[in-house]
């Protein structure tokens, strides 16, 4: 079984003075300092003798030129690399090209190139933080079709995380440390079980599934 990690890279510059610091209360962060939000997922689960995908969307620069995009997965794959350079695994980096123009089918294309990557028995670890929006639905409903279509693929977990939880350009150098910009990672994985369910849903049974939800799903 392969250990698939999919997510999209982050459009935005990254501000060295001014760094994100991820918080959890869904996962344990070992106190370690990551750029990335999936880093950790990384880093908590691959273990030694793996198969290990990175599977990387990534918006291509105009004209052949590097953008924000492009030196952001140049960090985010040397953070990789570094995780587990004293494991061993058998480790390989997957790009899914991203144009800033698109058409109707765009997200369609994508969908299909996401989905292509997925094989049998691949157990899939999900970051739907970054890339503009329509990329993280394609990407979300592309897992979705892998899970249902191929043949034993375990989507373990998916996470999303803001950029920030407030704001700090109008601090100082000195209240930047010690106040430093947060961004909480959130298990999200229940939604895409809510959602197989909903999509396996016939006519007349919304009355049975909603008491069912209500057993799933702790109101208080």
């Amino acid at each position: 079984m392969r250990k698939v990690f999919l997510s999209i890279m982050l459009l935005a510059p990254m501000n060295e003075n001014d760094p994100t610091y991820y918080t959890s209360e869904d996962f344990d962060l070992n106190n370690k300092k990551y750029d990335f939000p999936l880093s950790y997922i990384v880093d908590n689960n691959v273990e030694d003798n793996d198969d290990v995908v990175i599977i990387t969307a990534v918006e291509e620069g105009k004209d052949g030129k590097v953008n924000n995009a492009m030196e952001n997965y140049k960090k985010y794959r040397a953070e990789i690399e570094n995780i587990v350079k004293d494991r061993k695994i058998n480790i390989s980096f997957e790009e899914i090209p991203l144009t800033t123009e698109f058409d109707s089918l765009t997200f369609n294309k994508f969908f299909k190139e996401v989905s292509s990557l997925i094989n049998d028995n691949d157990q899939l670890y999900v970051d739907v933080t970054f890339g503009m929006k329509p990329y993280s639905i394609s990407m979300f409903v592309a897992v979705a079709y892998a899970e249902k279509a191929a043949r034993n693929v375990d989507v373990d977990t998916i996470i999303y995380a803001q950029k920030y939880s407030g704001f700090s350009r109008n601090k100082t150098a000195e209240e930047k440390i010690k106040n430093p910009s947060k961004s909480r990672i959130y298990d999200i994985t229940g939604l895409f079980y809510l959602n197989a369910i909903a999509g396996n849903a016939r006519p007349g049974q919304k009355h049975g599934l909603d008491k069912a939800l209500g057993l799933i799903i702790d109101n208080n």
